[in-house]
């Protein structure tokens, strides 16, 4: 197990901000790749059924895409994870007047959120069959618009089962709102080499969200048998593709857990024998397949989060505490 940290020149000088490049290895060919400029994920390096070790992650091309990140692309997201409709929160009796960065939504804390900041390294360490490190960042209302001061810990855990477990931490001074999530993109084929539209998904919900016309979820949850999104038995990702967004941008409900023994997702690449399970203490998981011209179905995300558009109100008494954990196996 070890930890490299290095200065990214490159990224430090385009921002005037020093920028740091992690790398996280396991004893078992896994390795994590990250900056300190949004806890944006530029390589998760797995192997595959002949050990080939290929990044699992969708990238950019170029340093310009990350700074802009249009995407949010690998980054940690918050304040807020998903659409707040017309940018409207109520914290404490006060109502808030968000950015609108995205139609009439607020979009994963806008265009100065999370994804955007320079992460202080805080303590790491390295075991015998794991290694962690946590980034800090200290949320002042006046960087996005959101209430409330707090520090925000953001701590990544490689261990030897193949397993990376993100957990974010954070202590409120006075009531706040906070929603994180992390955004990553995922492709088992690895180094992008084919679609997901193969690849095969599993999703541990009996229930979904719609979305309105400008891709804000409604409040109610809804049945997914009968709908494009019914994948609490194996199918290829392309199912969700014939949905009137070509694909899936939607929150599913993971209480009401098709089968309680099970993850909340599983994705499996049968050529490359990758398979991704994703556990977390979240109550929801967004599902994104990259309905864009950009990387059109190059990647899926899955953003355990608290439900979205609600506020997610949280006062010194109550620390928010998120974990997922994302565990490789190979399928022979």
């Amino acid at each position: 197990m070890r930890i490299e940290i290095e200065r990214d020149d490159v990224f430090s000088d385009l921002i005037g901000q020093e920028v740091d490049r992690i790398t996280l290895t396991n004893n078992k060919g896994m390795s994590l790749q990250m900056l300190t400029y949004g806890g944006i994920m530029v390589a998760l390096n797995v192997p595959d059924r002949l050990g080939v070790k290929e990044n699992v992650l969708v990238t950019y091309d170029t340093v310009d895409e990350y700074l802009k990140n249009p995407m949010y692309l690998n980054a940690i997201i918050g304040p807020n994870a998903g659409r707040i409709r017309s940018g409207e929160l109520l914290v404490d009796g006060v109502d808030y007047s968000l950015e609108i960065n995205n139609g009439i939504s607020n979009l994963h804390g806008g265009t100065h959120g999370f994804h955007t900041k320079v992460w202080k390294i805080g303590q790491s360490h390295v075991f015998d069959d794991s290694c962690q490190i946590t980034l800090v960042h200290k949320h002042k209302p006046e960087h996005d618009g959101f209430p409330g001061t707090f520090d925000v810990y953001a701590t990544f855990i490689l261990d030897d089962e193949q397993t990376l477990k993100i957990q974010y931490e954070a202590k409120m001074h006075e009531w706040a709102h906070l929603n994180m999530t992390n955004h990553n993109y995922f492709n088992l084929s690895g180094n992008e080499k084919r679609k997901i539209d193969e690849q095969l998904l599993f999703v541990n919900s009996t229930k979904y969200r719609e979305l309105d016309s400008n891709g804000v979820p409604f409040d109610d949850y809804v049945p997914t048998k009968g709908s494009h999104f019914d994948f609490t038995e194996e199918a290829c990702v392309s199912k969700a593709y014939l949905s009137p967004i070509n694909g899936m941008d939607h929150p599913f409900d993971i209480e009401t857990a098709a089968e309680a023994d099970r993850p909340a997702v599983i994705l499996r690449d049968p050529i490359s024998g990758r398979t991704l399970e994703v556990h977390t203490n979240q109550k929801s998981v967004v599902i994104y397949t990259t309905n864009t011209q950009h990387k059109n179905h190059q990647g899926i995300c899955f953003e355990t989060q608290y439900p979205p558009n609600q506020a997610n109100l949280l006062n010194p008494e109550t620390p928010y505490y998120s974990e997922t954990i994302y565990k490789f196996t190979i399928n022979d």
